[in-house]
């Protein structure tokens, strides 16, 4: 496996993580649209980041929660495309993130380079 394959997967539980809070806790996700939009209002953020966030905000209007949570735990490509501009961080518990991180970082020496 190589480092972005484990990228992919770190994303992936990371995500899990998240939709467990929004299972628990479903107002979260007015934070996570909260953070959308104030990104999205700053002038100075990024245009191709602000596409991003805004497919993620065109999720959470047109199909709530369940689309959250569908999209989360969906594993094909255009999943792991939107996950790598993922809003959910200000809802992630940081010692869950950090315990993540962690663990794929050690992980590191031992992936090959992509492609080989």
């Amino acid at each position: 496996m190589n480092w972005h394959q484990l990228i992919e997967e770190r994303s992936y539980e990371m995500d899990q993580v998240v939709a467990d809070v929004l299972r628990r806790d479903p107002a979260k996700l007015d934070l996570v649209v909260g953070g959308i939009e104030a990104r999205l209002a700053d002038p100075d953020y990024s245009v191709h980041s602000k596409d991003a966030l805004q497919e993620w905000l065109d999720l959470i209007r047109a199909r709530g929660l369940p689309g959250v949570l569908e999209k989360l735990a969906d594993r094909r490509e255009d999943a792991f495309r939107m996950r790598h501009s993922s809003p959910f961080a200000v809802i992630m518990p940081q010692d869950e993130r950090m315990r993540i991180l962690r663990r794929y970082e050690a992980l590191r020496p031992r992936t090959h380079p992509a492609g080989v």
